[in-house]
Protein backbone atom coordinates (compact mmCIF):
# COMPACT_ATOMS: atom_id res chain seq x y z
CA UNK A 1 0.00 0.00 0.00
CA UNK A 2 1.04 3.34 -0.95
CA UNK A 3 1.13 6.30 2.26
CA UNK A 4 1.48 9.48 2.37
CA UNK A 5 3.02 11.26 5.66
CA UNK A 6 2.74 15.29 6.30
CA UNK A 7 2.87 17.14 9.57
CA UNK A 8 1.33 20.51 10.37
CA UNK A 9 3.43 22.92 12.70
CA UNK A 10 7.02 24.39 13.00
CA UNK A 11 8.72 22.26 15.22
CA UNK A 12 7.60 18.59 17.13
CA UNK A 13 8.05 20.74 20.20
CA UNK A 14 5.42 23.17 19.92
CA UNK A 15 1.59 22.02 21.20
CA UNK A 16 -0.76 21.30 18.25
CA UNK A 17 1.83 19.75 16.41
CA UNK A 18 0.20 17.03 14.01
CA UNK A 19 2.06 14.14 12.64
CA UNK A 20 -0.68 12.55 10.33
CA UNK A 21 -0.51 9.66 7.59
CA UNK A 22 -2.95 8.65 4.74
CA UNK A 23 -3.48 6.49 1.77
CA UNK A 24 -6.04 6.98 -0.83
CA UNK A 25 -6.10 2.96 -1.69
CA UNK A 26 -8.84 1.61 0.18
CA UNK A 27 -8.04 -0.30 3.60
CA UNK A 28 -11.08 -2.61 4.80
CA UNK A 29 -13.49 -0.44 2.51
CA UNK A 30 -12.41 2.51 3.99
CA UNK A 31 -9.99 4.92 2.93
CA UNK A 32 -6.69 5.54 5.79
CA UNK A 33 -6.66 8.89 7.79
CA UNK A 34 -4.46 8.95 11.24
CA UNK A 35 -2.70 11.44 13.02
CA UNK A 36 -1.65 12.42 16.38
CA UNK A 37 -1.67 16.01 17.49
CA UNK A 38 1.12 16.91 20.47
CA UNK A 39 -0.24 18.38 23.23
CA UNK A 40 1.55 20.71 25.88
CA UNK A 41 1.82 18.09 28.56
CA UNK A 42 3.05 15.83 26.62
CA UNK A 43 6.08 18.07 25.48
CA UNK A 44 6.91 19.46 28.96
CA UNK A 45 7.15 16.02 30.41
CA UNK A 46 9.48 14.84 27.64
CA UNK A 47 11.90 17.89 27.71
CA UNK A 48 11.69 17.68 31.52
CA UNK A 49 12.99 13.91 31.45
CA UNK A 50 15.35 14.57 28.19
CA UNK A 51 17.34 17.58 30.34
CA UNK A 52 17.05 15.09 33.87
CA UNK A 53 19.35 12.28 31.72
CA UNK A 54 16.49 10.07 31.77
CA UNK A 55 16.49 9.00 28.18
CA UNK A 56 19.28 7.52 26.12
CA UNK A 57 19.25 10.64 24.12
CA UNK A 58 21.97 13.28 25.18
CA UNK A 59 20.64 16.76 26.14
CA UNK A 60 22.05 19.98 25.03
CA UNK A 61 21.55 23.37 23.04
CA UNK A 62 22.64 22.53 19.88
CA UNK A 63 20.60 21.52 17.20
CA UNK A 64 22.52 18.89 15.81
CA UNK A 65 21.57 16.30 19.47
CA UNK A 66 18.09 18.15 19.75
CA UNK A 67 17.61 17.32 15.82
CA UNK A 68 17.93 13.60 16.52
CA UNK A 69 15.98 13.49 19.59
CA UNK A 70 13.16 15.04 17.54
CA UNK A 71 13.46 12.57 14.74
CA UNK A 72 13.42 9.74 16.90
CA UNK A 73 10.28 10.95 18.35
CA UNK A 74 8.81 11.84 15.00
CA UNK A 75 9.50 8.48 14.05
CA UNK A 76 7.98 6.82 17.47
CA UNK A 77 4.92 8.40 16.39
CA UNK A 78 4.44 7.41 12.69
CA UNK A 79 4.96 4.09 14.20
CA UNK A 80 2.36 3.71 16.44
CA UNK A 81 0.21 5.30 13.70
CA UNK A 82 1.00 2.60 11.18
CA UNK A 83 0.24 0.03 14.06
CA UNK A 84 -2.93 0.67 14.56
CA UNK A 85 -4.07 0.41 11.18
CA UNK A 86 -2.57 -3.70 12.06
CA UNK A 87 -1.09 -4.13 8.57
CA UNK A 88 0.68 -6.31 7.39
CA UNK A 89 1.61 -6.01 3.62
CA UNK A 90 4.85 -4.03 2.27
CA UNK A 91 4.04 -0.36 2.79
CA UNK A 92 5.35 2.51 0.38
CA UNK A 93 6.43 6.08 1.97
CA UNK A 94 6.14 9.40 0.45
CA UNK A 95 6.97 11.77 3.10
CA UNK A 96 7.15 15.70 3.10
CA UNK A 97 9.91 17.34 3.69
CA UNK A 98 9.70 18.50 6.96
CA UNK A 99 13.00 16.74 8.35
CA UNK A 100 15.40 18.13 5.61
CA UNK A 101 18.65 16.33 5.75
CA UNK A 102 17.50 13.60 8.11
CA UNK A 103 15.92 11.94 5.76
CA UNK A 104 19.00 8.81 6.56
CA UNK A 105 18.20 9.11 10.30
CA UNK A 106 14.52 8.61 9.71
CA UNK A 107 15.04 5.80 7.26
CA UNK A 108 17.10 4.30 10.09
CA UNK A 109 14.33 4.86 12.47
CA UNK A 110 11.32 3.59 10.62
CA UNK A 111 12.96 0.78 9.19
CA UNK A 112 14.10 -0.77 12.98
CA UNK A 113 10.80 -0.10 14.51
CA UNK A 114 8.71 -0.90 11.57
CA UNK A 115 10.38 -4.47 10.96
CA UNK A 116 11.85 -5.44 14.49
CA UNK A 117 9.08 -3.97 16.27
CA UNK A 118 6.02 -4.15 14.18
CA UNK A 119 6.31 -7.30 11.69
CA UNK A 120 6.02 -4.66 8.76
CA UNK A 121 7.91 -4.18 5.68
CA UNK A 122 8.46 -1.02 3.87
CA UNK A 123 10.22 0.41 0.53
CA UNK A 124 12.53 3.19 0.28
CA UNK A 125 11.08 6.16 1.22
CA UNK A 126 10.67 9.05 -1.34
CA UNK A 127 10.48 12.55 -0.22
CA UNK A 128 9.23 15.36 -1.58
CA UNK A 129 6.74 18.36 -0.89
CA UNK A 130 3.61 17.27 -0.82
CA UNK A 131 1.01 19.25 -3.02
CA UNK A 132 -1.73 21.44 -0.87
CA UNK A 133 -4.58 18.56 -2.17
CA UNK A 134 -2.50 15.84 -0.37
CA UNK A 135 -4.86 13.80 2.05
CA UNK A 136 -2.34 14.02 4.57
CA UNK A 137 -1.38 17.75 4.29
CA UNK A 138 -4.83 18.45 4.31
CA UNK A 139 -5.90 16.49 7.41
CA UNK A 140 -2.58 17.43 9.59
CA UNK A 141 -3.53 21.00 9.02
CA UNK A 142 -7.10 20.45 10.14
CA UNK A 143 -5.80 18.53 12.84
CA UNK A 144 -3.41 21.35 14.40
CA UNK A 145 -7.05 23.39 14.03
CA UNK A 146 -9.42 21.36 15.51
CA UNK A 147 -9.48 22.28 19.17
CA UNK A 148 -11.64 20.55 20.50
CA UNK A 149 -10.29 16.99 19.01
CA UNK A 150 -13.45 15.99 17.18
CA UNK A 151 -12.24 14.10 14.18
CA UNK A 152 -12.27 10.70 14.23
CA UNK A 153 -9.05 10.47 12.91
CA UNK A 154 -7.09 10.76 16.01
CA UNK A 155 -4.97 7.50 17.39
CA UNK A 156 -4.07 7.49 21.19
CA UNK A 157 -0.48 7.22 21.92
CA UNK A 158 1.10 7.68 25.29
CA UNK A 159 3.85 9.10 26.91
CA UNK A 160 4.84 5.31 27.89
CA UNK A 161 4.43 4.03 24.66
CA UNK A 162 7.02 6.81 23.49
CA UNK A 163 9.13 6.34 25.91
CA UNK A 164 9.57 2.71 25.33
CA UNK A 165 11.53 3.34 22.58
CA UNK A 166 13.47 6.54 24.35
CA UNK A 167 14.96 4.78 27.55
CA UNK A 168 18.24 4.07 28.29
CA UNK A 169 19.05 0.33 27.73
CA UNK A 170 20.21 -1.74 30.76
Amino acid sequence: MRFEIDISGSDIFDPDYVICISSKELFNGRRIIKGFKIDEELIKTLIKKWKGNKYRYYYDQYEQTRGTFKVRIYCIIIYYLFKSLGIREKISLTICRDFSGRENTVNQNLKFLFENEGGMTMGIPLYQKLPSSSLSHWYARNMANDSENRLDTYVNISLEDIEKFLRKRK
